[in-house]
């Protein structure tokens, strides 16, 4: 059975739309607005969980190891090891956890990939607007070559999207995102923030992207 993400992908690609409009939030959200029984119902009840058990495209951590993976997106379940890790201030001598929240269930395209550890652009830590935005300028400036850290390092908003992970810390197998579904996955209600809600994180993160 196709997951959500192709049946959204069909019923949206249905319609005509402009290549900028099609990229917007509110486009997205207006197409949701506009669907019918039970898709709508998938797209409004789902969330981490659903969404992992639903989609069929799920492959093996190590793949993303790939150079052919940088430039796509991926989500997994996410155990931080510094979740719990607090750190002492050289400035002023107070204690700070390293994490001051994080997400569970990342959403993130790959930028690079090393022998532990990767970088990636975490969608969820941004706003549906910024997100938009984020995905429509990296496009731009990479076109149809190779993602890297330098082509991409000076786009807007960019930044508080930028974390690295360890592959000894996710959780179960990964789910690959197709270059077709991306607009869409972006969008999708699956963040799982901790020790923070989702609207305290979007906040600073506006805050530090200025």
């Amino acid at each position: 059975m196709a997951d959500l993400l192709d049946k959204l992908s069909d019923t949206i690609r249905s319609g005509t739309v402009g290549k900028k409009t099609k990229r917007s939030a509110k486009w997205f959200q207006d197409k949701i607005k506009g669907l019918k029984g039970e898709l709508k119902n998938k797209f409004s009840s789902t969330n981490a969980d659903k969404f992992y058990r639903e989609s069929d495209n799920k492959i093996n951590p190590n793949l993303m190891s790939k150079r052919v993976s940088l430039g796509d997106l991926f989500c997994y379940y996410y155990d931080p090891k510094h979740k719990n890790t607090i750190r002492r201030s050289r400035k002023d001598g107070k204690t700070y956890p390293v994490l001051p929240f994080y997400d569970t269930f990342p959403l993130i395209m790959l930028v690079s990939v090393d022998n532990d550890t990767f970088l990636g652009l975490n969608f969820h830590y941004l706003n549906p607007r910024f997100r938009a935005i984020l995905l429509d300028r990296i496009n731009a400036k990479v076109g149809g070559g190779l993602i890297n850290w330098k082509k991409i390092s000076k786009v807007p908003f960019i930044e508080p999207a930028v974390k690295r992970y360890r592959f000894d810390h996710i959780r179960r197998k990964v789910v690959q995102i197709q270059k077709d579904e991306e607009e869409i996955a972006i969008f999708l209600p699956l963040e799982r923030f901790r020790k923070a809600s989702k609207s305290q994180v979007w906040s600073d993160s506006k805050r530090r992207a200025g």
